[in-house]
């Protein structure tokens, strides 16, 4: 119990190291805290009492001269590099995310979010006037997506799609994979003004001819003329009379037939352990949304003018839900 009632500490701790660089900092070898101390500006006896505790968790080691390097879980918190997840821890453990998180009770007690009550705005409201964590948070969900993306382009046949949105797709890390993998396809990155305007510079060349921006809401309307919408991670956010109203855009702005994917955790209908049902508390207090069970995804998908046609498994968190516009 003692264990888990310090587990924030742990975090804290890593999202600490993440945000001042450390990895990076020991990635050309070993540093001692006072090294570290003149290369990225940090006190040199807090750092080393910070890597003790993280080295001792086998994040770092540490070599009989008190040099910390990096382990292989360290290097996850390496930046710009296949699977890191800096960003996310970064992310996870600023403000955006930790204010609302310390007050659990109050959403468990109330059923709502408590990102207004401690950051003065609504989550997405609150990154379009904080843009340095806004882009910790834009690259961590990049973070997830690239991971998503491997294994949506193993799991799913793109060969006869034409054109694809990527709703909410940030900077189009799936959308990206999707077109490698059908070279005859186009599509659209659909998302707020402020994710777009920093999407520019950051798309995938290799497909950059086959890309269009666009910026808007999609509780508003979706582009039109599609016949393929993908959605990562956008479901969740919301609950169901948003969710819905977000799907009934999607079926609104879908060619006939055509076919909706959702890349999302799926609570366990046994609830085994499973990263899911850590993050339905997280979209409860953050955003007031939630993860759903594969049961709950068909019933707001038929309510919105789709057919569930399957879930297909993944080597990640996500499964790839397929509905079809009914």
């Amino acid at each position: 119990m003692m264990q888990l009632i310090t587990g924030y500490w742990l975090s804290q701790a890593v999202g600490a190291a993440a945000h001042l660089g450390i990895a990076d900092a020991l990635a050309a070898g070993p540093r001692t805290s006072e090294e570290l101390g003149q290369t990225i500006g940090v006190q040199p006896q807090a750092v080393f009492r910070l890597l003790r505790l993280l080295t001792s968790l086998g994040v770092f080691r540490q070599d009989e001269h008190d040099s910390f390097a990096l382990n292989p879980l360290g290097e996850t918190l390496l930046s710009e590099t296949p699977g890191s997840v800096r960003d996310f821890a970064i992310t996870e453990t600023a403000p955006g995310h930790w204010l609302p998180w310390g007050r659990l009770s109050d959403s468990v007690r109330t059923g709502k979010p408590m990102a207004r009550e401690t950051l003065g705005a609504e989550l997405f409201d609150w990154y379009a006037q904080n843009p340095e964590e806004a882009g910790f948070f834009t690259a961590a969900m990049g973070n997830l997506s690239a991971l998503a993306a491997g294994e949506l382009v193993r799991v799913y046949d793109f060969t006869n799609v034409e054109k694809v949105i990527d709703v909410g797709g940030a900077h189009g890390i799936l959308l990206g994979a999707v077109l490698k993998a059908n070279p005859n396809a186009s599509g659209i990155i659909f998302d707020l003004p402020h994710v777009i305007g920093t999407a520019e510079n950051v798309i995938d060349p290799a497909v950059r001819d086959r890309y269009e921006l666009v910026s808007g809401d999609f509780f508003e309307s979706v582009p039109p003329g599609a016949d393929l919408h993908i959605l990562k991670q956008i479901v969740h956010d919301w609950d169901e009379e948003r969710a819905s109203l977000l799907l009934r855009n999607c079926h609104d702005a879908l060619r006939p037939g055509g076919t909706l994917l959702l890349i999302e955790m799926i609570v366990p209908g046994d609830n085994r352990p499973d990263l899911a049902q850590a993050m339905d508390l997280n979209m409860l207090v953050i955003l007031g949304g939630r993860e759903r069970t594969e049961e709950e995804y068909r019933s707001i998908l038929a309510a919105s003018g789709f057919r569930l046609e399957r879930v297909i498994a993944t080597h990640s968190p996500f499964s790839v839900i397929e509905a079809l516009r009914v």
